[in-house]
């Protein structure tokens, strides 16, 4: 997977901009707020339809201008793609591939691949459960990419089901309705999370290991509120959860139960790295999984996706930028940064 191109035009602070790149080491150098990581951000919209700053596409568009475009040019197993995106200010996004409008996401995901990683993804172990549940969404996304149609079905129908619970009619059977359908789809979405973590932790373990010199085991516990490891056990248990939440789900207006409460945690050694790690541990525990990401995405797809490290470099010490260095060797990878002596 090679990027080779980027080209903007009234997207964050860029009016325009056209950019190439090398196979390996990018590194984009700059002063703070030069628009860095919006090149970043940019590439990895691609990849997984959305910016990892967790901003809308409004936003994307540069201030005082009516829309905003992006378009990227790669290479992914031996054949020569372009991608573009259009952002009307007042209207849809519009989705491109070589030329041609697409109309379903999951037609465009799962052909460019990246695994972005920044400061605040050091906080991944101890941040809020939203930001894992991001983490891992966004990864199968980009290996499955018809895993978006069941995330997006339950985000329409939790949206639905919340804006019926605030209207306090007590309709119970359009809830009825609203639970059942969510039980079927919330059941796809817990078991494609719990897969891709079992897969990933395989990964991020060895991994782990040896950046703690074989003293630390690294493990991820995925939680839910249902009970069950088939589609269909998760199904009849995320049934069970909505009948008992029922009740309190129409006192507060706000749907309590789903896989929009899930959550992972990751155990060093048998304990909550959020609870018990040293900082150090954590950002350990981050490299590690954001590594295996790289790696997982490889073993499922055949291919590395590029690496898009924002302004990591200065936030960990000589011994891990080290192993990050020697880890993507010969994978196509960008690096920001204010100050070149730091990579």
């Amino acid at each position: 997977m090679i990027l080779e191109r980027l080209a903007l035009t009234d997207f964050r602070n860029y009016e325009s901009a056209s950019v190439s790149f090398v196979p390996g080491v990018n590194i984009i150098c700059g002063e703070n707020a030069a628009g860095k990581t919006n090149l970043l951000e940019a590439a990895f919209y691609f990849a997984a339809g959305k910016s990892f700053r967790g901003c809308k596409d409004r936003e994307l568009i540069r201030f005082g201008r009516e829309a905003a475009r992006a378009e990227i040019g790669f290479s992914a197993s031996g054949l020569r793609e372009s991608f573009a995106v259009g952002f009307p200010k007042g209207g849809r996004r519009k989705l491109f591939r070589n030329g041609c409008e697409v109309t379903k996401l999951s037609d465009y995901l799962g052909v460019f691949r990246a695994v972005v990683f920044t400061p605040d993804h050091l906080n991944l172990v101890k941040g809020a459960p939203e930001n894992r549940r991001r983490f891992l969404d966004m990864a199968i996304c980009q290996s499955f990419p018809r895993y978006v149609s069941s995330l997006n079905e339950y985000g329409r129908l939790l949206s639905q089901k919340n804006a019926l619970l605030r209207t306090g009619e007590g309709n119970d059977d359009l809830l009825d309705v609203y639970n059942e359908r969510m039980a079927a789809c919330g059941a796809v979405v817990t078991v494609n999370r719990r897969k891709y973590l079992r897969k990933l932790e395989e990964q991020a373990s060895p991994v782990h290991s040896e950046m703690s010199a074989q003293r630390e085991t690294l493990t991820l516990v995925y939680t839910t509120q249902a009970e069950g490891e088939t589609l269909e056990e998760l199904r009849s248990g995320y049934e069970r959860v909505f009948e008992s939440r029922k009740a309190a789900e129409k006192l507060r207006g706000l749907a309590l139960a789903g896989p929009h409460k899930d959550d992972f945690s990751v155990q060093i050694n048998g304990k909550n790295a959020r609870l018990y790690a040293s900082q150090g541990q954590q950002r350990t525990a981050v490299l590690a999984l954001k590594l295996a990401e790289g790696e997982l995405s490889r073993r499922l797809t055949g291919e590395y996706p590029v690496f898009l490290l924002d302004d990591v470099m200065s936030e960990l010490d000589p011994e891990r930028q080290n192993y990050v260095l020697n880890h993507i060797k010969g994978i196509q990878s960008f690096i920001t940064c204010c100050d070149p002596s730091n990579t």
